[in-house]
């Protein structure tokens, strides 16, 4: 026997016993067959804590004192059906598994080397979660390789270190994925934001890969609805946002009433229909001098204050980032653009004009700011700044979603920026606008030759704190592939 069957007795009765039982298992399909395309993680995450775990081996019965300590495990109660299995005819061990209702598989390829690529390649893509734990760990090459090959089925493949590790990942699976069953809003064309467009997406895609339910209606709703918004609650809001504001530059109290009633409006709509998200495709109108929304930067940044992710520009990728980040954080983000990178100092500069004033959560003391009119054109901003050395992350998912960058840094000082004009010698009517958002934030980062080649596109998320092991484990979760610098730690400034 090898090192993980020391001291295991289990008679023959009681393992026939327990695959009897096995095959009463609920129906429930589990894989799709192998050559079909199908999207990893689109089995919904169970609701509760109970947790059905197949454990295939070609002798289970040896593995008595593994199996104990997963159904040990606090958190959830793990139910393990143990599996007798011949590794060497994947297709029979589909059929096997494919009418179980699991939420987990669990393997132990034998012993003895053989090729193992076929396991992965007759099973097909499996829609749970998978763990390998070699019989031998100082020969770990087949458990390797066949994590590797269901990988390419968009399996979420994992392989364990130790018994120890193992418990570990079983109880990252077992969680719910971080957004699953959350639901978010975009006012624009689905998947055609006018900036940042995600054709390769769907509704469908979005939630087996993440858990979120995400609905598209025409931006124009917002412009029928706006005219019934409480003329007292806009007020109230206005007034608010002026007595609490370190100065009002350009503002006048019809743009800041303006976006008083569309943060009135969004708010009853996020409120109504139970939303974690909501965006509108702001660039289809706000450079327009006649747009038919007001600018929607200061209500979005009281959404934020208040837990909502609203985020900018009807961006799918950076709405489920923001979305995450907020989960793990409990902080609303910043999503910015990423404007500059300087590989001479290790900085990156990132703008926007929406960022959250209370950046360490709802119940923390907000940043002071000022109101600003949107790049000169009218219109209102909050202008706030993020505190020097304060540790931050940033990232974000990939268009695919199948990655996600992770990237730790700190705020630096900065130069302010801010007043350059858009234009050289611009026409009078032109003459006031600004080049650059309201909001900057100078970042010390390490790595940055990898990070400017890493770059998710036109926005990052970032949120004030460190969250590398939560978001490592959400990925695993959520088979996302992480991608990061070596060194983790936040740099000094």
């Amino acid at each position: 026997m090898g090192n993980d069957q020391e001291g295991i007795r289990v008679s023959r009765r009681g393992f026939i016993k327990t695959t009897a039982l096995a095959s009463m298992a609920a129906t429930l399909p589990v894989t799709s067959l192998a050559g079909q395309s199908t999207v990893s993680g689109s089995k919904p995450s169970p609701v509760g804590t109970k947790r059905n775990l197949l454990f295939l081996s070609d002798v289970p019965e040896n593995y008595e004192g593994l199996i104990k300590s997963i159904e040990s495990i606090k958190e959830y109660q793990i139910l393990v059906t143990p599996m007798k299995v011949d590794f060497q005819k994947p297709k029979d061990i589909l059929k096997s598994i494919q009418y179980k209702n699991a939420d987990i598989l669990f393997i132990r390829l034998p012993g003895v080397g053989f090729s193992s690529r076929h396991i992965a390649e007759g099973m097909g893509t499996l829609d749970i979660p998978v763990i390998l734990l070699p019989l031998n760990l100082d020969l770990i090459m087949w458990e390797t390789d066949l994590a590797a090959s269901f990988r390419t089925k968009c399996t979420n493949a994992l392989l364990a270190n130790s018994k120890e590790h193992a418990i570990e990942l079983i109880k990252i699976v077992a969680a719910p994925r971080p957004l699953e069953g959350q639901r978010a809003l975009i006012f624009g064309k689905p998947f055609r934001s006018t900036s940042v467009p995600a054709p390769n997406l769907d509704e469908d895609y979005v939630y087996k890969r993440t858990g979120v339910r995400i609905e598209h209606r025409p931006i124009e709703e917002l412009k029928e609805l706006i005219k019934d918004v409480d003329e007292g609650a806009a007020r109230k809001e206005m007034e608010r946002w002026k007595r609490e504001a370190v100065e009002i530059v350009e503002p006048a109290d019809q743009a800041i009433l303006d976006s008083s009633r569309l943060y009135v409006l969004l708010r009853s709509i996020v409120d109504e229909e139970g939303l974690s998200a909501i965006s509108i495709d702001c660039l289809s109108y706000t450079f327009s001098f006649d747009r038919i929304l007001p600018t929607p930067c200061l209500a979005f940044t009281r959404l934020r204050d208040e837990g909502v992710c609203a985020t900018c520009e009807a961006d799918v990728c950076m709405m489920l980032s923001s979305m995450l980040l907020r989960e793990i954080s409990h902080r609303p983000s910043y999503l910015c653009n990423v404007s500059s990178v300087n590989t001479q100092t290790s900085t990156t500069v990132l703008r926007h004009c929406v960022a959250p004033t209370r950046i360490f959560g709802a119940d923390a003391p907000p940043q002071s700011y000022n109101l600003r009119d949107y790049h000169g054109m009218g219109g209102v901003v909050p202008e706030i700044e993020y505190p020097i050395g304060l540790d931050v992350t940033m990232g974000g998912f990939s268009k695919d979603l199948k990655d996600f960058v992770l990237w730790p840094g700190r705020i630096q000082q900065g130069i302010d920026d801010r007043a350059t004009p858009s234009f050289k010698n611009a026409p009078p009517e032109m003459q006031k606008m600004r080049k650059y958002c309201s909001v900057r934030a100078e970042v010390k980062i390490k790595d940055v030759h990898r990070f400017l080649q890493s770059i998710v596109g036109i926005h990052h998320i970032m949120v004030a704190g460190s969250y590398t092991k939560e978001i490592y484990d959400a990925m695993l979760r959520m088979n996302v592939n992480v991608i990061a610098p070596p060194d983790l730690i936040v740099p000094e400034v």
